[in-house]
């Protein structure tokens, strides 16, 4: 295409408009549209032409025409935004002033409901604290002995169910306190029995023990005085076979002095030679001797080192075995507690299906899980 590059006549209002003020595209709608139509036919109509330096900078020229008007609406749109948010900023200031004032006024007119609703509030937790506290006191552990059940029943007897207080919690309180009561009652009777059979088994077994005590020193005297007889009696038979003993040893002993003498004859020529044998096999045995304690000291040494190694490798596995142990253990007990939650967890909500509040059914819960719900149980 080598024409030059021309644009057809079209009509220049709304540029001119736009052009003057870029706002109007962003706030009227028709105004927008005609611009749009008329950047379009500009468009249409426009031929560009590539082939001359003249043609290329029509195309760039008019390209930044477009581009100059598009900032502009841009910009235009820019202050309008921060013009509103001005606006917007103003309005929400004044909001806050009559929100401020109208709160502390409405705080003001209700400070009379808040204080008894608190008051109100205060007085239903403090119920409801003496009613857990009645509750927890019937819970018998197996740490508990006749003295303390005795004395929590006491402390649960001295309880006062003021109705003015407790109001429509009074038969809950009252309730909890009769069944506390009765249970305490039961367990202090139980516990008694228990301890006296206790006592009693301990008494018992004082006398076994008394008894075979005084057995074991009879039995030992008895003992000791066998002991002494045959000391006795090994004594005398011993004294008659030293004295037979050392009249064979006189005897022998003439005898054996007769043929030392003569032996001394025999042995004396062969004295000189005995001695030169025995100083070499002294000096032999005295160095294999010391070759052999050498080797000992070696086998010794070695034996200790050996030794230690064994140990701390005993040691090491002894450490490393327990403290598998602990971990298994921890890990046991983490997921018996882990599983016992959640039991518990689905337990208390299948409650809340029933239309019990979540506090209720944590309770439940845990009445079951001691066994002071009849026939009921909960499976881990």
């Amino acid at each position: 295409m080598n024409a030059v590059a021309t644009i057809k006549p079209a009509t220049t209002s709304i540029a001119a408009v736009v052009e003057q003020t870029p706002v109007v595209v962003l706030t009227d709608h028709d105004q927008r549209d005609a611009f749009y139509a008329h950047i379009q036919r500009e468009v249409d109509a426009f031929e560009p032409d590539t082939s001359t330096e003249k043609g290329r900078k029509e195309i760039k020229s008019f390209a930044y025409k477009i581009t100059r008007t598009k900032t502009a609406i841009d910009d235009a749109g820019k202050q309008l935004n921060e013009e509103a948010r001005a606006r917007i900023n103003a309005v929400d200031a004044e909001r806050r002033v009559v929100k401020e004032k109208l709160t502390a006024l409405a705080n003001e007119v209700r400070a009379p409901l808040t204080k008894w609703e608190a008051d109100e509030d205060k007085r239903i937790e403090d119920c409801r604290a003496v009613i857990d506290r009645i509750k927890a006191a019937a819970v018998v552990t197996i740490e508990d002995t006749a003295v303390t059940v005795r004395a929590r029943g006491a402390e649960v007897w001295n309880i006062a169910i003021d109705a003015d207080k407790f109001r429509d919690m009074a038969a809950e309180a009252t309730a909890a306190k009769e069944m506390a009561v009765s249970t305490l009652k039961s367990a202090l009777a139980r516990l008694t029995k228990e301890e006296a059979d206790r006592a009693e088994l301990e008494r018992l077994r004082a006398e076994a023990a008394e008894r075979e005590e005084r057995d074991r020193i009879e039995r030992e005297a008895r003992e000791a005085e066998e002991r002494r007889a045959a000391e006795a009696k090994a004594a005398e038979e011993k004294r008659i076979a030293d004295e037979r003993a050392a009249e064979e040893h006189r005897v022998a002993a003439e005898k054996a002095e007769a043929e030392r003498i003569e032996r001394a004859k025999q042995e004396a020529a062969a004295a000189a030679e005995r001695a030169a044998k025995e100083e070499r096999a002294k000096r032999d045995r005295e160095h294999a001797e010391q070759i052999a304690a050498e080797r000992r000291r070696a086998e010794e040494a070695e034996r200790k080192a050996q030794a230690e190694r064994d140990h701390i490798a005993a040691e090491e596995a002894k450490r490393q075995a327990e403290a598998k142990r602990l971990a298994d253990e921890q890990a046991a007990r983490d997921a018996d507690r882990e599983h016992r939650g959640l039991v518990m967890s689905a337990a208390k909500a299948a409650i809340m299906t029933c239309g019990v509040d979540e506090d209720a059914a944590k309770k439940i819960v845990l009445l079951i899980r001691s066994g002071e719900v009849p026939n009921v149980t909960l499976r881990f």
